[in-house]
């Protein structure tokens, strides 16, 4: 009886390296499932970036009096400002939101390898149990003397 206690302990390394993958692999999933579901929450909470419009007024060519044309070249100045920061200020959130995306697809191709971690640990288990099976159940076929 003690042999076997020795012999599964000490010697049987299928039991141990089944027994360091499930544990390892258990633990990084843990961590990735809870990024991952912190990432999502983060994209659905982004800005969103519309492509539409701002509606630009158009300025009257018919216009007869110079003031009332450098007032409205002046708000076509300031339009045009707007819409130029705009357009960056939407680059940069495209930015982000890209480096974002990046990252939950790396977390979540991580958490996805992890569980496999666990699938073959769990087989190589398996494959121990089936092994030494004979060990736990004694040998009461062979010759008694």
């Amino acid at each position: 009886m003690v042999w076997r206690a020795y012999y599964l302990i000490k010697k049987d390394n299928y039991l141990k390296i089944s027994t360091l993958l499930i544990c390892v692999f258990s633990v990084f999933a843990i961590i990735l499932n809870v990024e991952g579901s912190d990432c999502i929450t983060q994209i659905n909470s982004s800005p969103i970036i519309s492509n539409s419009s701002n509606g630009v007024g158009e300025v009257d060519n018919n216009s007869d009096f110079m003031g009332q044309r450098g007032e409205e070249n002046q708000q076509l100045q300031l339009q045009q400002q707007q819409e130029a920061s705009d357009t960056q200020s939407q680059e940069a959130l495209m930015q982000q939101s890209y480096e974002l995306r990046k990252y939950c697809f790396l977390v979540t191709n991580l958490y996805v390898y992890s569980l496999f971690g666990v699938v073959i640990g769990f087989i190589i288990f398996v494959l121990w149990y089936m092994r030494y099976k004979k060990i736990w159940s004694g040998k009461k076929n062979g010759p008694t003397n």
